[in-house]
């Protein structure tokens, strides 16, 4: 078994493989390992050749590089089911589910993304080494998978469900049956506006909890640390909130309170030496809008489109310096970086069928649902999204894939941390996708561990300027935040169901721009503080 001691888990938002990494080795500086061996080593990433049709059959090709536009691309692009649906099967705009093994033609991101009418040819656009060089520095010369994909082929929610417990499933509040989804739902609270439906979100058994049953329920074996608070939070005596346990309904119980933390207390447990076993990291959710004459909000260090990537890539670098000023704890530590879906933006690896349904196996611990949104048979995985392992365990410019038929996903990621922390797999009741997922525990290869730490230096000429964004519609993870950071407030100053409703919140849903949005927002936040 591994000398693994300390695993640290940090999930992003919304980016392809392509976009972020899909320059990163080319045919002149291949990979030196890849995992299984291949001789010579290769890297699945991009070309100028590849291109998708627009809406007037005009070829579009990718472009190489964004000329440190930080901002591409501008508009949050499509997300939900049915659009990636369009952009992996080129269908244009179609919202049928293949039923059969039709082959993903990846060819429907330009016509999906044209929507939005101006900016059309930032979807092809793609981040350079140079531009994005903490993601790059970190892959190079530790190890990435080409072959890793997000597990639902749509947007947030869902795929980071599935990396918490293998499974989308929750109760729908209009039925009251067990139903797997596949789009967002609003947040548990229950005021009206600001959720729905308003019964549980997804409410399976966790990772965590699997952990805590099995003997592992201290906060010296797994915290999970949230960034800090935004500006409005701070105005309001908030100190942020931890996304993952929003989403998850088995993690709320307050007798989990003391598991969760700030970043600070991460980046001071990490440079200390003092992590526990397994460390599950939140970055912070961009809500950067113009109002009137200033940018209101925070940028964010999620990555998620359109949020400007300089923060997010400082975000990255703070989190590696913190883990190998420790030089004894980086010895013995792996640093996960995982992105949850593709949030739009173009990748050329079809998305492959074989998937299995988390329920496929009853005596995988998870049950059938009642109904399946959209019809979709949990048979097939969503776009790739890079997958990045930090180790002085790991050598340096490897490559990694899994053996056999089935691919990397999320699952993946829960079954290896699971081995890793020795908890026998039949005790994982984590659904059959989790039980059969490939691990990627035999990356931990070197031995003895590398003792040099390449220096990982962001990217200075990075341009922190943001574009006109008056125009520009707010994100999930936008609506999301805003919808919590209410809820919080209101429930803060205990507030009855009728002064909620005077509040009339159920407007957000018709805010068209971030603009709008945040003018709504602080003046809802502005009317709670009075009261």
């Amino acid at each position: 078994m591994s000398k693994i001691k300390h695993i640290v888990y940090l999930m992003l938002e919304n980016r392809s493989t392509d976009q972020v990494l899909g320059w990163l080795y080319d045919a002149a500086n291949p990979p030196l390992v890849n995992i299984p061996e291949q001789s010579p080593p290769t890297y699945d990433g991009l070309s100028t050749d590849f291109y998708n049709l627009d809406s007037k059959g005009n070829k579009q090709y990718v472009v190489k590089g964004t000329n440190n536009n930080m901002n591409v691309p501008i508009h949050d692009p499509h997300e939900e089911f049915s659009h990636v649906t369009s952009q992996v099967f080129g269908s244009n705009g179609s919202i049928l589910t293949p039923l059969t093994p039709e082959p993903a033609t990846m060819g429907g991101f330009y016509q999906d993304f044209e929507t939005f009418n101006y900016f059309p040819e930032q979807i092809m656009q793609s981040y350079t080494p140079e531009e994005l060089p903490v993601l790059n520095g970190l892959a190079k010369n530790f190890a990435v998978s080409d072959q890793y994909f997000c597990s639902v082929p749509t947007q947030t929610n869902c795929n980071r469900a599935f990396a918490a417990c293998g499974n989308s499933l929750g109760m729908n509040a209009g039925t009251n049956q067990l139903e797997a989804w596949v789009n967002n739902r609003g947040t548990n609270y229950s005021w009206p506006g600001i959720s729905e439906p308003k019964g549980p979100q997804f409410n399976q058994k966790t990772l965590w909890n699997v952990l805590s049953e099995n003997g592992l329920g201290t906060t010296s074996d797994w915290m999970q640390y949230y960034s800090d608070g935004t500006l409005f939070e701070d105005i309001l005596g908030l100190d942020g909130y931890s996304y993952t346990r929003d989403l998850m309904n088995q993690l709320q119980d307050p007798k989990f309170d003391a598991h969760f933390d700030s970043m600070d207390a991460f980046l001071a447990n990490a440079k200390a030496g003092t992590l526990p076993k397994f460390s599950f990291l939140e970055p912070s959710w961009g809500l950067e809008v113009p109002f009137l004459l200033w940018d209101i909000g925070f940028p964010g260090t999620d990555y998620h489109p359109p949020t400007n990537l300089a923060p997010g890539e400082k975000f990255v670098q703070s989190i590696y310096e913190a883990l190998t000023s420790n030089k004894d704890a980086w010895a013995e530590t792996l640093f996960i970086i995982n992105f949850d879906e593709h949030g739009g933006t173009y990748d050329h690896v079809p998305t492959p069928w074989g998937a299995k349904a988390p329920w496929a196996n009853p005596a995988d611990g998870t049950p059938s649902p009642a109904a399946s949104e959209g019809n979709f048979n949990f048979d097939r995985f969503g776009v790739r999204v890079p997958l990045i392992l930090v180790s002085p365990q790991i050598k340096q410019s490897t490559v990694f894939r899994a053996e056999g038929d089935t691919p990397y996903d999320h699952t993946s990621v829960i079954a290896t941390i699971l081995k890793l922390l020795e908890i026998p797999q039949e005790k994982w009741e984590l659904g059959s996708r989790t039980a059969n997922a490939p691990t990627f525990e035999n990356v931990l290869s070197s031995d003895p561990p590398r003792t040099d730490i390449p220096v990982i230096e962001a990217n200075s000429a990075g341009d922190e300027s943001s574009l006109d964004r008056t125009t520009i519609p707010p994100n999930d993870i936008q609506l999301r935040m805003v919808r919590s950071l209410i809820a919080q407030a209101i429930e803060k100053k205990g507030l009855n169901e009728e002064t909620v409703n005077n509040l009339a919140l159920g407007s957000m849903e018709n805010q068209k721009t971030l603009s709008e949005l945040t003018r709504l927002f602080i003046e809802i936040m502005g009317k709670i503080k009075v009261l």
